[in-house]
């Protein structure tokens, strides 16, 4: 073994690393070890004076227990040692000492030899013994001692030949050690028990006259003659007394002020004890940490940085372990500044019940960190504070953040106080809950003033028809003639109110029908050629050159939007003449469509300038003279622009005061062909569809007389069978004895309304007779209502005689429906060629409707809107990680996609129905996007259908 490693010190200490920061690891690992070879030498001397002996190799003879176990300490020893036995025999003996026997023979062993004298007289007496001796004719210092009851150690030390016998036995290779210690990249200085330098290595003085000099001073000296103040011995010495008071290891900083600046040393002093007690040396060692107190001032100034920049952001920022211990929060998390100092190390719980909350809360945070890392994700929530000035909100936010390995590192929480937001959205859903009341309370308005109006209208329009039936002289005939046309005026003021009220919920649906351009303009003339004559003004219509016999749009909504323009342009215009014209613009439209202008043109009164800019605005009059001289409600200009821009074009108007007034719109709509058209019935007295109902049998439920009377006349003229009832009780009751063709069913009715009545005569009593439901409600919506509730038709009052006839003959004349303009059948709804295999199945409905394909085409019309809103739902949900809100759309869409048989995304849907944990967004995501796919997929296929059967079938 090298000297060097019986110190501890490695192989490669004379030769240190050239990097600076390695070559600093290196000396502080060297120090470490230089430490560790002195304590350990230290207990070894010790162990040697008090029975702790290193261990031997087994020599001769058996051991006792107690001389086996100084035996394995002893093992180690560089030098011979021996352990005798009272009786003379050799117990044990390490390596050395078995060489050494090997060389001298009898000398060490044999009794009477001056070696087992020295044994015998040290277990005789009990007492150490040391004695000088030539063994083989090398000078040897033998000690002896006792270290267990009936046995002694010796001790064996080979001196140099030319040393004193009487003198101490010099340390082995001291040029060796002296220079291990000058190679150390540290300060090295051994003092004596006095505080007196005995040794200093060049790293402690540089200059090696200084080192000569120093030898034998103290600290204080040292201090005086370098110019150091008198503190920095004084420090030194209180260190040193302390390590001797202690008999442990001391350490200290000292810093220096030198020409490079303020140098940090690290100094230690391990005191090294004789075996009386006594000190006999004090070993001191400083390392330069100079480097390393400006990497942490560097360090500790960055982190103030941070920690500024971070109690800057207005939100909650906390850091913590993977014991959800805290780390850091920002002065936004605590204010309290002794508080965040307080918490570091410190859980949730411990700081909950610290600050008097509720242990609900932290147990919460504590289950949200858990998740993090469960999920190993992001995890959001809300966090509610209950406050004496208020509650507060927070959005809460937690990072996990991994070790390389996958182990969890650290934990970021931050969160920001969104109060305002969470009471800006109560006040929204409170907002939003007002306006729903209000609309619902408008939509009742609605629905009864319809009621109210429609009712007594349809039995004034229904006498006026009658009426005209009759013998009348001219003056009677012009009385019918008035009395028509004032009600047909009224109920455009209902229908613009309707309207109105549709284009602003935004429920406004439009067709898509073919129609001849010129048979609407012609249409609209004779509509109000009547009231053009009356005033004496020229109403003329022109169809420009070039004009497509057919075009595909929504003739009705156009004509209400001419008949408006052009009714205003009659009712302002005093002389002169007006024009209705339609021409197609020369532009770059699209091949198979065409930009069609319609133009309005008069000679009337005009308008001011300043009135242009508002003339669109709802209710909006020129000024209260126009109301009382001309009438009006000021809604049809706001409803024709409506429409239009809902067409796809806007209206636009000039006028010159008292010379007149051009309105017009441009539309680009499709060209069609004469199969678009729809086919004309005429009903005339000797119409089939009129032979075709006579004797029919039907039902008549209305609880207006005038209203039945009118009903029961039209139908009576086609030779139909009425029986009548005035309310729904009635007609339970009728339809319990007698069988009939076709029931008419008003829906508000005293005693029994119409829904009861239908839902008696369905559950009830089984039956499957058409109803068709007659209301005066016209609001969107009604139709729809009334086909769920098991009615077959809707007819909105006031009628006229050719539209009630053709709702009957529709339901109880079969042929009559595969000519009239009557629902077709269910495969010529369906188109020419069903692109397999069908997403959906319409049996069901078909058979619920008993056949009626316009029942079919409503319900699949009704399934696309409603799932193209729910689809928005989803997506909304999902981006807001709802859970419950994704059930609830899912729950929702499972009973349509029953009814129409999409089996194939019914499984998805119910699961998304019955999920049941919680927000999972890598699955929840993915269930979502199939259910989308799928559920666009089956609209798409819908609407194929829709757009490919005959839009009176819809109708």
């Amino acid at each position: 073994m090298t000297a060097a490693a019986s110190l501890g010190l490695t192989d490669d200490f004379a030769s240190p690393p050239a990097d600076e920061r390695a070559w600093r690891a290196w000396a502080e690992n060297q120090i470490a070890t230089l430490q560790q070879a002195l304590q350990t030498a230290q207990a070894q001397l010790s162990a040697a004076q008090h029975t702790s002996l290193p261990p031997t190799q087994p020599g001769g003879g058996t051991c006792t227990p107690a001389a086996e176990v100084a035996a394995q300490l002893l093992a180690q020893h560089p030098q011979p040692v021996v352990l005798v036995s009272a009786a003379g025999q050799v117990q044990c003996a390490n390596a050395a000492a078995t060489a050494l026997a090997a060389r001298v023979g009898d000398e060490l062993t044999c009794p009477n030899t001056p070696v087992m004298e020295v044994a015998q007289a040290v277990l005789r007496t009990n007492t150490p013994r040391q004695q000088h001796l030539q063994l083989a004719g090398q000078p040897y210092h033998l000690e002896g001692k006792v270290i267990s009851d009936g046995v002694a150690a010796l001790y064996f030390t080979a001196l140099r030949p030319a040393e004193h016998p009487g003198s101490a036995p010099l340390a082995p290779q001291p040029d060796f050690y002296e220079t291990i210690l000058q190679q150390l990249p540290v300060e090295v200085a051994v003092f004596d028990a006095g505080h007196r330098y005995r040794f200093v290595n060049a790293n402690g003085i540089l200059d090696a006259d200084t080192r000569i000099w120093v030898i034998g001073h103290d600290d204080f000296a040292y201090c005086t003659h370098f110019q150091r103040p008198r503190e920095l011995a004084v420090q030194r010495r209180a260190c040193f007394e302390q390590a001797v008071q202690t008999r442990a290891a001391v350490a200290w900083e000292e810093v220096q002020e030198t020409d490079a600046g303020p140098q940090h040393m690290r100094r230690h002093f391990l005191p090294v004890f004789a075996s009386d007690g006594s000190l006999r040396m004090m070993v001191g060692m400083g390392v330069d940490i100079t480097e390393r107190r400006q990497v942490e001032k560097q360090l500790a100034e960055q982190r103030a940085f941070y920690e500024f920049v971070l109690d800057q952001l207005p939100c909650d920022v906390g850091v913590f372990d993977d014991k959800f211990r805290y780390l850091f929060v920002n002065a936004s998390g605590i204010k309290d500044p002794e508080v965040r100092r307080w918490i570091i190390g410190k859980d949730n719980f411990t700081y909950f019940s610290h600050r008097n909350l509720p242990e609900a809360m932290a147990q919460e945070r504590h289950a949200q960190l858990e998740q993090v890392v469960r999920e190993r994700r992001l995890v959001t929530y809300e966090e509610t504070f209950l406050r004496p000035d208020g509650d507060r909100h927070q959005y809460r936010c937690l990072q996990p953040v991994f070790h390389p390995d996958g182990s969890l590192h650290m934990i970021l929480g931050y969160g920001l106080d969104v109060t305002e937001r969470v009471a800006t959205e109560r006040a929204l859903r409170h907002a939003k809950l007002a306006a729903e009341s209000a609309v619902r309370a408008r939509e009742l308005f609605l629905a009864n003033m319809s009621h109210e109006i429609r009712t007594p209208m349809n039995a004034i329009l229904g006498m006026g028809q009658l009426l005209a039936k009759t013998e009348l002289t001219p003056l009677q005939s012009s009385y019918q003639q008035a009395i028509t046309t004032s009600a047909d005026n009224l109920l455009v003021i209902i229908n613009d109110i309707l309207d109105l009220s549709k284009l602003e919920a935004g429920k406004m649906v439009l067709e898509q029908v073919g129609f001849s351009p010129a048979q609407l303009l012609a249409q609209v003339e004779q509509t109000l050629h009547y009231k053009a004559a009356e005033k004496g003004l020229c109403l003329s219509t022109q169809a420009g050159p070039g004009l497509p016999a057919v075009l595909l749009g929504d003739p009705y909504r156009i004509t209400q939007v001419l008949l408006n323009l052009a009714g205003n342009a009659i009712k302002f215009t005093e002389k002169g003449r007006v024009v209705i014209s339609c021409q197609v613009v020369e532009a770059g439209a699209p091949a198979g469509t065409a930009d069609v202008l319609f133009r309005v043109t008069d000679t009337g009164v005009g308008i001011e300038p300043e009135f242009l800019a508002h003339i669109f605005q709802e209710f909006s009059q020129e000024d209260a003279s126009v109301t009382r001289k001309f009438g009006g409600t000021g809604l049809g200009l706001p409803i024709c622009r409506n429409l239009v821009k809902l067409m796809g074009g806007d209206v636009q108007l000039e006028s010159e005061k008292h010379q007149g007034t051009v309105t017009q719109f441009t539309l680009r709509l499709p060209i069609g062909t004469e199969q678009d058209l729809l086919p004309q019935v005429v009903l005339t007295e000797d119409s089939p569809l009129r032979q075709h109902l006579r004797h029919k049998h039907v039902l008549l439920v209305e609880d207006n007389r005038f209203n039945r009377q009118i009903a029961k006349t039209f139908l009576q003229q086609a030779q139909v069978q009425v029986t009548e009832a005035e309310h729904g009780e009635q007609a339970v009751a009728l339809a319990r004895e007698q069988a009939f063709d076709l029931i008419l069913m008003d829906i508000q009715m005293p005693v029994l309304d119409g829904y009861g009545a239908t839902a008696a005569l369905r559950q009830q009593l089984q039956l499957t007779t058409p109803i068709v439901a007659l209301t005066a409600n016209a609001i969107k919506g009604e139709r729809e209502k009334c086909l769920a509730g098991g009615m077959n038709a809707y007819l909105a009052k006031p009628f006229q005689e050719a539209e009630l006839l053709k709702v009957v003959s529709e339901w109880v004349v079969p042929q009559s429906r595969a000519t009239a303009t009557a629902p077709a059948s269910a495969s010529s709804l369906l188109p020419a060629a069903t692109p397999p295999p069908a997403l959906y199945q319409t049996d069901e409905l078909l058979k619920v409707g008993q056949g009626d394909q316009s029942f079919v085409n409503f319900m699949l019309e009704t399934f696309v809107e409603s799932s193209e809103e729910l689809l928005q739902e989803l997506a909304q949900a999902l981006q807001e990680g709802n859970i419950g809100r994704l059930k609830t759309v899912a729950h929702t869409l499972k009973p349509g996609l029953a009814h129409l048989r999409v089996q194939h995304l019914l499984p998805a849907v119910t699961e998304l129905d019955q999920w049941p944990g919680e927000f999972q967004p890598e699955a929840v995501g993915a269930l979502v996007a199939t259910i989308t796919q799928q559920l666009r997929e089956v609209i798409s296929q819908m609407q194929a259908a829709l757009e490919a059967a005959p839009v009176s079938a819809a109708k």
